[in-house]
């Protein structure tokens, strides 16, 4: 796991403190599938080889965090982000289009 430097807003492994004053820009947020319970803010954090996927949310692992939990992805700028990243074609999109036959 990626150790983070711990700041005012978050821990070493990202986790957001209670409290911390955050832009929407840097969290999305999630609530527990099947419960009543508020929502949490998760750290987005936009290089996944920084990420510590289970703490911190980021493009490779939000799929994995969808399982458990419903990612609010239109309630802050962050959601909002991570969403424009998830629905971009990738930059192999080029490389995997059929070739056109020949005539």
């Amino acid at each position: 796991m990626r150790e983070m430097k711990n700041t005012k807003s978050h821990d070493e492994d990202g986790v957001i403190k209670p409290g911390a004053k955050l832009s929407g820009n840097a969290y999305v947020l999630v609530t527990l599938r099947d419960s009543e319970d508020p929502y949490g803010r998760i750290l987005l954090v936009g290089n996944p080889s920084r990420c510590n996927h289970g703490y911190t949310i980021c493009v490779e692992c939000v799929e994995s965090w969808e399982l458990d939990h419903l990612v609010h992805y239109d309630l802050t700028g962050g959601g909002r982000r991570l969403r424009e990243a998830l629905d971009a074609p990738s930059a192999d999109a080029d490389d995997t289009q059929p070739a056109e036959a020949d005539s």
